[in-house]
């Protein structure tokens, strides 16, 4: 069946957006409404819409960002390097440089932790308050000098190719200044993108609008939502949605990739998945490791599992960023943060979250305690192999008795 995607002239109350998108994973697009009083809607661009490029070049012209080459591929992705932002908006300005793309750019944290006095929410935008029940921007922005807030800013003609966001993350995605194409699948039509042959890497197409039928023979079976997004107005994507996005004129947006107990299970899943992909992708390693144990350390039955469970964890954090360790870490701190036990917040980058801009404190509990359940019986052994998480696991099982 073919999907579509709900427009609002209006931002939802958060409880219907809850009801509404959240708990049946359904896509939403939002009219200019949800984000009218952002400073940049009118520093960003000029009265007839156009970037400002002399104000983003007079401001932020000094940092370096991350360009992708549209022209280049590089496996998956395209090729990226590092340049001053004045000088791509230079080769944009000279005709030049049209295959370039400015993307994952943290500058909402840049600015905050170089000008410590004014707060990131003050500076040009306000993350909308149906966005705000976050996990993985309150974590990060708690403990790491990361974040999961993005700028992108790229010339007409520029994309992102097919992808799904970090561990299934949900996404919300507003244009300041332009206009994008997205084409956005559902789960259930995941298998469709699959090479012929390359389904165990859920190596997928890289580009739809020029797909190989060869290689890709079940693709011509897909059913996308297909969305044209103006300027100032916002799309929320779900979880574990596929989806690519072209600019069709010059355009700014900014991003977010976001968690919540909502899709909680979907994250926890996809991090299963990816784990069992390492490991069998490394099952050579798994087996020097044990022989090498059987003849070298047979008094120490966990010595080599320790080791093999560190090297794959280790693998799959280069991959996506993320591991075990990672993933029950962001959940004690929102679990925390939902009971109202002390723990590190840094309100000048991710304020707390009023508890009504969240589900109930009983479905929150009841989301993690299915997973931690789950987790504590993996056969990987995971709970009690990996260096430090048995202590967070604990931190997390008392929170969900208290």
């Amino acid at each position: 069946m073919k999907c579509s995607c709900d427009r609002l002239d209006f931002p939802p109350s958060y409880s219907d957006f809850l009801q509404g998108y959240l708990l049946p994973n359904k896509p939403v697009v939002i009219g200019p409404s949800l984000i009218a009083s952002w400073p940049a809607v009118k520093i960003w661009s000029r009265e007839d819409g156009s970037i400002n490029w002399a104000f983003l070049k007079s401001e932020y012209g000094g940092l370096h960002v991350t360009v992708a080459d549209c022209s280049t591929r590089d496996f998956s992705d395209q090729r990226r390097e590092q340049m001053l932002f004045r000088n791509v908006v230079a080769l944009w300005e000279e005709g030049r440089g049209q295959s370039l793309y400015v993307k994952d750019w943290h500058l909402a944290r840049t600015v905050a932790t170089t000008s410590p006095t004014t707060s990131t929410c003050e500076i040009f935008y306000k993350t909308p308050e149906i966005f705000r029940d976050d996990w993985m921007n309150a974590y990060y922005s708690a403990y790491t000098q990361d974040d999961f807030r993005f700028v992108y800013v790229g010339a007409a003609g520029t994309f992102t190719p097919l992808h799904r966001d970090v561990y299934t993350s949900y996404s919300w995605s507003t244009n300041v200044c332009g206009r994008k194409r997205w084409w956005l699948f559902p789960p259930e039509q995941t298998p469709l993108l699959f090479r012929k042959g390359g389904e165990e890497h859920m190596e997928t197409v890289y580009d739809v609008r020029h797909v190989d039928p060869e290689l890709y023979p079940h693709f011509a079976h897909t059913q996308p939502v297909i969305i044209e997004q103006e300027a100032r107005v916002t799309i929320f994507v779900p979880s574990g949605w596929y989806h690519q996005v072209e600019n069709l004129t010059d355009c700014i947006s900014i991003n977010h990739n976001w968690c919540n107990s909502v899709n909680l299970p979907s994250l926890y899943d996809s991090i299963c998945a990816k784990v069992l992909e390492v490991e069998r992708s490394l099952e050579d390693v798994r087996e020097l490791l044990s022989q090498g144990s059987a003849s070298a350390h047979a008094s120490d039955t966990n010595g080599w599992e320790r080791e093999w469970v560190a090297i794959v964890q280790d693998v799959v954090e280069k991959d996506a960023g993320w591991n075990w360790l990672t993933f029950w870490r962001m959940v004690r701190h929102a679990l925390c943060l939902a009971k109202g036990t002390p723990c590190p917040v840094k309100p000048d980058l991710w304020p707390m979250t009023p508890h009504e801009l969240m589900p109930p404190l009983d479905f929150i509990s009841a989301r993690v305690q299915a997973c931690y359940e789950g987790f504590l019986k993996r056969p990987q052994r995971e709970a009690t192999l990996i260096v430090g998480l048995n202590e967070v696991l604990r931190d997390v099982g008392q929170l969900l008795e208290g």
